[in-house]
């Protein structure tokens, strides 16, 4: 490979990660850098899965890539995202970056723009398709796919807008936080098609979700909001997708019997909604303490779909509130990204040295520094307190460190991501020191929880 080539293929490579699809998503960002640069520098022996697995996604150097997909589900999800890339604003760039199937050496190549009509019509079907893709390549079935998009978007296929619906839905998780850039793409739905229902739906609920990030950050209107949810009843009655939305926006409003009543509806209109079902032990059923509820409900999603990573993280996480540690690992190792639940999980079971070294190495260390408190590693416990901007994380390093003052203060602190978030966190196990505090009913007053 010439220099004059390899420094096309890191221009390519820049102008990749600035584009929309990867500017947002720094996880990807970060994977499609790491493969190019190690080609670029003749290192593709090291391009395993098991390397990969600990250099970009913080693994444990002893992980099992047969037990954690990491890899090669976010693989897909990087195919999925180049494909959509140069079937769009890249078409027109003089290198294509690819990731052929089979494994993880990327493809610099000069495209070319004779292609014939047929390869032009399979390029942008690709990219139409790119949203499924990443949903077949996460490990769901035909059937399983159909119960992740919602049934009552299925009768707009055929509507323009709907490609760029299914594209914001198919990074959606059931149960966990709409990432930021769906906002956008259900915007420009809706100005394909101002009539278009499900992209309502998803817009109110992303926004929904976007209201429980701190003040000062938020860039919602909880008027907007439930309008927009409200549009899409009005457009669509008999939208499972719109009735849920509906619920979250209420749950987010601390407006619970309208929000147990939307979820309900959801169901009724259509049982079979994964989403559904985990959105309502998620968004009302936990941050409410009715966890046995949750359960109920998170039971009855893993029957509709007992292959779904999202509702097996989802069933570890109420399992965890539930402190049933032993039946939370079943489903843990199951979760797509076992560590930080794992970590949870030695921790409630008193092994602390163990959860240590697992929580430094997930991608999600919030948890740390509650497990440096426990082992009574007080100072770095105390240097993560002082550097960590998260909220919760703070909560839970004073939690772990038994400073019940800190803990409550940190809690206050955390009231302005609304009811659910700080419903869900007096659920944890780690916060069972405060239970019975009077300043907890103080607390859930504030951000408008019942007793």
């Amino acid at each position: 490979m010439s220099a004059e080539f390899e420094g096309e293929a890191l221009q390519q490579l820049e102008r990749l990660l600035q584009s929309p699809g990867f500017a947002r998503n720094p996880r990807l960002s970060r994977f499609l850098r790491f493969l190019v640069e190690q080609h670029l520098e003749g290192r593709d022996i090291e391009l395993k899965e098991s390397v990969i697995g600990t250099e970009v996604f913080g693994r444990d150097p002893d992980y099992n890539p047969k037990r954690d997909a990491i890899v090669r589900t976010e693989a897909g999800r990087l195919r999925a995202r180049l494909t959509e890339y140069y079937a769009n604003g890249g078409k027109r760039d003089a290198l294509v970056i690819e990731l052929p199937k089979g494994g993880y050496v990327p493809a610099i190549r000069r495209p070319d723009f004779q292609q014939d009509s047929r390869s032009a019509l399979r390029l942008r079907l690709a990219a139409s398709l790119a949203g499924l893709a990443i949903l077949i390549l996460a490990g769901y079935s035909y059937v399983n796919r159909s119960r992740v998009m919602p049934a009552s978007a299925g009768r707009y296929r055929n509507n323009e807008a709907y490609g760029l619906y299914q594209r914001a839905r198919s990074s959606y998780h059931p149960g966990r936080e709409i990432p930021d850039d769906n906002v956008d793409l259900y915007q420009e739905a809706i100005t394909k098609d101002a009539t278009f229902a499900p992209a309502y739906a998803g817009l109110a609920a992303a926004c929904a979700f976007a209201s429980s990030r701190p003040m000062g950050l938020q860039d919602y209107d909880p008027v907007k909001m439930q309008a927009t949810a409200e549009k899409a009843i009005q457009l669509d009655p008999s939208s499972a997708e719109a009735r849920d939305a509906m619920g979250v926006v209420y749950a987010r409003l601390g407006q619970w019997g309208a929000a147990q009543r939307s979820f309900r509806r959801a169901i009724e209109l259509d049982p079979k909604a994964v989403a559904v079902r985990l959105d309502f032990a998620m968004n009302l059923l936990l941050p409410l303490g009715w966890i046995g509820d949750a359960l109920h409900e998170v039971r009855l999603a893993e029957k509709l779909d007992p292959r779904s990573p999202d509702v097996e993280q989802t069933y570890t996480y109420i399992l965890i509130a539930a402190s049933q540690f032993d039946q939370a690992e079943q489903h843990c190792q199951k979760s797509g990204s076992p560590a930080g639940c794992l970590g949870r999980i030695r921790l409630g079971q008193g092994r602390v040295d163990e959860a240590i070294p697992i929580l430094a190495a997930a991608e999600d260390r919030q948890y740390l520094g509650y497990a440096y408190g426990r082992a009574g590693r007080r100072g770095e416990a105390e240097r993560l307190a002082a550097v960590s901007p998260g909220r919760l994380q703070q909560v839970l390093i004073y939690a772990g460190l038994g400073d019940r003052d800190r803990t409550f203060q940190a809690l206050d602190r955390m009231t302005d991501l609304g009811p659910v978030r700080v419903g869900r966190t007096l659920t944890f196990p780690e916060l069972s020191f405060i239970r019975g505090d009077p300043r907890v009913a103080t607390l859930r007053k504030k951000v408008g929880l019942p007793e």
